[in-house]
């Protein structure tokens, strides 16, 4: 799991991330409100240590923003005693628990066990929902990896929010389309989805797609056509690489999503349209901007609520839920149902980066299975360059010993006392308890080992 502490005391900084790496936590740091806010909406904490008063905000203040679903952290407030009703109220706005200062490390593991238990119920829920959905195309966006159950979370949120335009980002193959998809279906929208490739036609075909035409506008407009606005009233839009749009489109399109009118070629009524608005693309639309080669206020006006797609290699641990799932799937479809993946073979499909993302990955399973005269996928059925990819630097944990909490504790109050030289003030200083507390602490020790 990941944890995020947010405070400004380097002693608790360290004391606290002593005993969360040797939990197993994966763990950044960050002095400042601000800091920490960037540093969560990158590495999606499960957990974070929010201190109430930080130097450039309130811990309050950044809490609604740690709780928010495309995040969806525990947030646990630390805070001095004089502020036990202070930290109540953090409680009713969001956050899981708090610590008062200075707190027992045995008081952060009885909280920690409890949030760890929620966690992996919930983690278990949803892999469970994913695997066994009734719809193979949701099914199709599998995983219980922390970037893509926040992508769950994105979906549904912005199913719910219909007049808000979706802008879905990520390298090819990553399942884009999936998530427009998905978004669409979720919405209970009664018309339909249409999709268009902004990349595949000329300027005036396009805008002719887009919007119809009437007869007579052009010479080969023989009669009035209906265009893809008006097919997906009441439904949505789905513009496929939307960076390789003309410019001369952006600016109409950026119209349509203000007004929510627009005119045929040729035409001079207008037509409403409540088309919800989805667009895809695989293109860094803010180095386009700044070429000119994508409309800056078109940029803003889509980019409200961004999904971004993490490449497959960022899934590992999805890689296994997914290949399974192709191999029952397609296998069905190709009348070879039944097929498994051998430990050998999957051994080279976890270990490779996957360039080409799902598509990939469903492409290579797909020719594994043409390629299989049994019901089995075996290493030689998976294709040379997947098994010739380098091995993962491999860390043995044999011999790994859990250690009790009173040891760990007792193993970084030494190491500070060495780091401070044995000075008693600053180590307790840095440990974040009082003088007194640390004698305790230390008498203990010595009676321990008496």
């Amino acid at each position: 799991m990941k944890a995020l502490i947010i405070d400004d005391e380097p002693g608790i900084r360290f004391s606290l991330g002593y005993f969360l790496s040797q939990r197993g936590y994966e763990l950044l740091e960050a002095p400042t409100s601000s800091e920490g806010l960037s540093l969560a909406r990158e590495f999606l904490p499960d957990i974070v240590f929010l201190d109430m008063h930080l130097p450039d905000s309130d811990g309050e203040l950044l809490l609604p923003h740690l709780v928010v679903p495309e995040i969806g952290a525990r947030v646990i407030m630390m805070t001095a005693y004089a502020e036990i009703e202070k930290a109540v109220r953090s409680m009713k706005c969001g956050a899981e628990n708090f610590l008062a200062k200075p707190f027992d490390l045995e008081q952060v593991a009885l909280i920690l066990e409890r949030i760890e238990n929620q966690l992996r119920r919930e983690k278990e829920s949803e892999q469970y929902r994913q695997l066994y959905s009734t719809s193979v195309q949701h099914a199709e966006l599998i995983g219980y990896s922390p970037l893509m159950l926040r992508i769950q979370r994105l979906i549904a949120l912005m199913a719910e929010n219909l007049s808000t335009p979706v802008l879905i980002l990520g390298e090819s193959g990553s399942g884009k389309e999936l998530i427009a998809r998905a978004i669409h279906r979720r919405s209970k929208l009664k018309g339909p989805l249409v999709e268009i490739n902004s990349a595949c036609l000329s300027d005036a075909l396009l805008e002719s797609e887009l919007f119809g035409h009437e007869k007579g506008a052009f010479t080969d407009a023989s009669s009035t056509k209906v265009g893809l606005f008006e097919l997906a009233h009441n439904g949505t839009i789905f513009f496929d690489e939307i960076g390789e749009m003309p410019l001369s489109i952006q600016a109409k399109l950026l119209k349509v999503l203000d007004t929510r009118k627009f005119r045929r070629v040729g035409g001079v009524a207008d037509i409403t349209t409540n088309a919800r608005f989805i667009g895809a693309t695989n293109r860094d639309l803010p180095n386009l901007v700044h070429k000119g080669a994508f409309r800056e206020d078109l940029y803003y006006r889509i980019h409200v609520m961004p999904i971004f797609v993490p490449p497959l290699r960022e899934r590992d641990n999805d890689i296994l839920l997914l290949a399974e799932h192709f191999v029952q799937t397609l296998g069905e479809d190709m009348g070879k149902g039944g097929m498994c993946i051998s430990p050998s073979a999957m051994d080279f499909l976890v270990r490779y980066k996957w360039p080409g993302n799902v598509r990939e990955l469903k492409n290579v399973i797909e020719r594994a299975i043409i390629l299989a005269e049994g019901h089995e996928i075996l290493p030689e059925h998976i294709p040379s360059e997947l098994r010739l990819a380098p091995l993962p630097h491999q860390v043995s944990s044999a011999g790994a010993q859990i250690k009790p909490l009173h040891k760990i504790e007792e193993e970084y109050i030494e190491h500070v006392l060495r780091a401070t030289g044995n000075h008693y003030s600053n180590t307790a200083s840095l440990l974040g308890i009082s003088r007194s507390t640390l004698h305790l602490k230390l008498a203990k020790m010595k009676k321990a080992v008496l």
